[in-house]
């Protein structure tokens, strides 16, 4: 059923049933408390965060660190709550996670985070989210190349990669970039290694010429393995393909009070400061989003 036969046949209903009903149905509504107090009853601010994803959240002598991790730590401190980490396996799309961690739950239990962190948040997608609100964005990420100076003459142009080992991450942006861009006259140039964090390594490690990956990862993890003395740059391809993108924050629709704490604590980091500070200790270069802070449409 569409959603305007639904609201039709809701409206049909709502004519024939007794005032009692509605009463009652009223009531129960009433009863369900915004996501902020259901946090408050518990006693904790619960915040998703991907696992294994250096250096926004990733697991450091038994537990979890991370851009992401101090910013939901920032978050939950400005709202008055402890914080509880969950870390997150991503989806098949952005679709699953918001899904399995925020609006529904997963179909084997352990219900959903109160809010979630790095959401992507292109307009389009944004938009057409009925059972998630998306909204905040916080940081702008930026696919770029990291490489030894002196590998490459002039990289103003991807066909300046050909002929060279450029890393990416297995299945990522990169790879299909890689793979596709040019006619594919790119492919060969392609070292597809199963992480971004293996393919910096292979960088420090004189195996490959660069990487290709989002720029915060990248600065993040050259700075986990700075012992090893590497000097790098980074370039842009600005023009050719969708090479930047704003991420934010996502709760489930619905929940006035916990996006207006939220937004009012994300100002509060933004305005004094602190954000930046997070990002610089871990060696990423903060960029703010190009997205209003109110890109999320109402629910």
């Amino acid at each position: 059923m569409n959603r305007v036969l639904a609201r039709v046949s809701l409206m049909l209903l709502a004519l024939w049933l007794p005032t009692s009903v509605l009463a009652a149905d009223d009531d129960a509504d009433e009863a369900v408390l915004d996501q902020l107090d259901q946090a408050r009853e518990r006693g904790v601010l619960e915040v998703a965060v991907y696992r294994d994803f250096p250096p926004y959240s990733y697991p450091q002598q038994g537990k979890y660190v991370g851009a992401d991790v101090d910013l939901a730590a920032a978050l939950a401190r400005k709202i008055g709550l402890p914080l509880k980490v969950r870390p997150i396996m991503p989806g098949d799309d952005a679709d699953d996670d918001l899904r399995n961690n925020i609006w529904k739950g997963h179909y084997l239990g352990g219900g959903v985070a109160d809010v979630m962190l790095h959401v992507g948040m292109d307009p389009q997608y944004v938009a057409r989210q009925d059972k998630a609100d998306l909204f905040s964005p916080y940081f702008r990420e930026a696919v770029s190349i990291a490489y030894r100076p002196g590998r490459y003459k002039n990289l103003t142009t991807p066909m300046a990669l050909v002929g060279t080992k450029v890393g990416v991450e297995l299945g990522s942006i990169s790879d299909y970039y890689m793979s596709g861009a040019y006619g594919g006259r790119l492919r060969t140039s392609a070292v597809r290694l199963p992480t971004t964090q293996a393919a910096v390594q292979a960088l420090a490690d004189d195996e490959i010429d660069s990487v290709m990956a989002p720029r915060g990862e990248l600065q993040g993890l050259m700075k986990m393995i700075g012992g090893l003395s590497i000097e790098t740059r980074t370039t842009e391809f600005q023009g050719l393909f969708r090479t930047a993108w704003d991420v934010g924050i996502a709760i489930k629709a619905g929940n006035p009070k916990l996006k207006a704490a939220i937004q009012i604590a994300l100002q509060e980091l933004q305005t004094s400061g602190e954000l930046k500070s997070i990002y610089a200790a871990y060696g990423v270069d903060y960029v703010a989003p190009e997205m209003a802070s109110t890109a999320a449409a109402s629910h």
